[in-house]
């Protein structure tokens, strides 16, 4: 652990964080709150290293960065772009951590870089306790008595935990002795002890995360290693870049020309019918679905596991010469783009089936998830040729972010909504109408809409949720508003629970449209 010049400092400004996380989040909804609880925790950091004398490096983007996600988890509303949110922010936030005093991390090697933030995490939650108890063993005591009752304390502090952890297993084991404890617990106090003891948990909690943070980012950070060894070096830096190469490159050439072939092959019949169109799929007897479910995620598995086995075979494989060098590269980059046809026949027929039966959240995700996959095929053929497997991981880092943000801008479950009822309208407007057509009645999938799917997507779809309701029939109209009024009502009682802390632009936004939907 680093020495500090202002420990207590230190530890002060991680106690008020952690104070300002239980006022933000607990029993909140999580809104506004994320984004400002990241700025206070980035703007203490930067006040911590300079009064340190200890700046922040090149790395400084990846603070800006998971403000940025933090912000959108205060616009989105969707489950699966909410974990996505929570993930690029936690591992944004870990990576500038290790990285706050490091060099450029595309320069890092990777496996030491991914060994530092495994053995950060630990450290997070170590170093602020193993400080807190130092700080308090150098506390003088009045009459020269030095340290006397700091073993006390610290046992104190090193025991609580665990009196908690077993006293709470040894009650759930015995109902007698679970009686007592109760009873214990039950004292006539001002306030509620089972409540203030789960605020002093998660202060503590966040005030050690924040704490550990701090300290672990302030540490001496990783640099690259010299361009030129010093004299002597070479042979053994020549032996370690070569450690992991074991296979030789006749083996892994006739592996990947091997499935060349077979990629090939399956390409050419891929080509003769699922290109050609909606017609040329009906001479087959396959449905949208049996064509889309039969191959969509076989084809996507293999997709992804050739990009595991391409950047395997780049890993373990010894190039010995120039000549065969020069062969892997074109027998992995034929196979890149094999599989990028691969994928191409994967997003055709799920667009097929989105065309057939709608849009959904799974397949506006897999859809999605395929056009970054083939950034990061293209992504591992320019490393491959450039000899720098920088550009593939960084670039691969980098791009997923982008597609993150996309998928923010976007709005998944807004997409849902606008594109099943244009759809919908479509299939409405080609329709012959007669008088006495029910239309709203008809089974076709190609004239009706999932109206339940749609109510029961997030808040995020409620705005052009609303604006379709006058293509509805009444009846469809009807159950409508009577679901939205009901999920206005629970906004608001989340909004009365949460307060200004959990305020969120989503759940503010499905209201006001509900609103104004039911207002004369």
């Amino acid at each position: 652990m680093t020495s500090l010049r202002a420990p207590n400092t230190l530890l002060g400004v991680a106690l008020l964080l952690g104070i300002c996380a239980d006022l933000l989040f607990y029993g909140r909804g999580v809104g506004v709150s994320a984004p400002i609880f990241v700025a206070l925790g980035l703007a203490a950091l930067l006040m911590i290293s300079r009064s340190e004398g200890r700046p922040g490096g090149t790395n400084l983007w990846l603070g800006a960065a998971a403000l940025s996600f933090a912000a959108w988890l205060a616009v989105r509303d969707e489950p699966m772009l909410v974990a996505l949110n929570w993930l690029a922010l936690i591992s944004l936030l870990l990576l500038l951590t290790v990285g706050f005093r490091s060099d450029a991390l595309h320069r890092l090697p990777p496996v030491r870089l991914a060994s530092r933030a495994f053995l950060a995490i630990f450290e997070i939650g170590a170093y602020p306790i193993v400080l807190a108890v130092n700080q308090i063993g150098q506390i003088p005591l009045r009459g020269g008595q030095i340290r006397k009752l700091a073993p006390i304390i610290r046992g104190l502090l090193l025991a609580a935990p665990l009196l908690l952890i077993f006293g709470g297993l040894l009650a759930s084991a015995d109902s007698i002795f679970a009686s007592y404890v109760n009873q214990i617990l039950r004292l006539r106090l001002p306030f509620d002890f089972a409540t203030s003891v789960t605020h002093l948990i998660m202060v503590g909690f966040f005030t050690s995360i924040v704490g550990g943070g701090m300290i672990v980012s302030l540490a001496e950070g990783m640099r690259v290693a010299p361009a030129l060894p010093a004299e002597g070096d070479t042979e053994r830096l020549d032996r370690s870049g070569l450690a992991w190469r074991v296979l030789g490159s006749t083996e892994a050439i006739t592996v990947l020309m091997l499935l060349d072939l077979l990629f090939a092959g399956f390409m050419v019949i891929q080509g003769a019918y699922l290109f050609g169109g909606l017609d040329s799929l009906a001479l087959t007897g396959m449905s949208f679905a049996d064509n889309a479910r039969r191959g969509f995620f076989e084809m996507l598995t293999v997709a992804m596991l050739s990009l595991g086995l391409l950047c395997a075979l780049a890993v373990v494989t010894r190039r010995e010469s120039p000549a065969r060098r020069q062969v892997f590269n074109a027998a992995s980059a034929a196979m890149v783009l094999l599989v990028l046809g691969i994928l191409a026949s994967a997003f055709q027929r799920m667009w097929l089936y989105e065309l057939a039966y709608g849009f959904t959240r799974l397949r506006i995700y897999t859809h999605s998830f395929m056009i970054w996959l083939a950034v990061v095929l293209l992504l591992f053929v320019v490393a491959l040729v450039a000899a720098r497997p920088q550009i593939f991981l960084a670039g691969g880092f980098a791009s997923a972010l982008v597609y993150l943000t996309i998928l923010n801008i976007v709005s998944p479950d807004a997409l849902i909504v606008r594109e099943n009822i244009a759809r919908y309208q479509a299939a409405l407007s080609a329709l012959t109408v007669t008088p006495g057509d029910d239309l709203f009645g008809r089974s076709s999938y190609d004239e009706n809409v999932d109206l339940n799917y749609l109510l029961s997507l997030s808040s995020d779809a409620v705005p052009d949720l609303v604006k379709a309701l006058p293509i509805l029939n009444p009846t469809q109209r009807t159950e409508a508003m009577s679901q939205l009024v009901a999920m206005n009502h629970q906004l608001y009682l989340a909004n009365q629970r949460d307060g200004w802390q959990g305020w969120h632009m989503s759940h503010f936004d499905a209201s006001m449209a509900i609103l104004r939907a039911v207002s004369p």
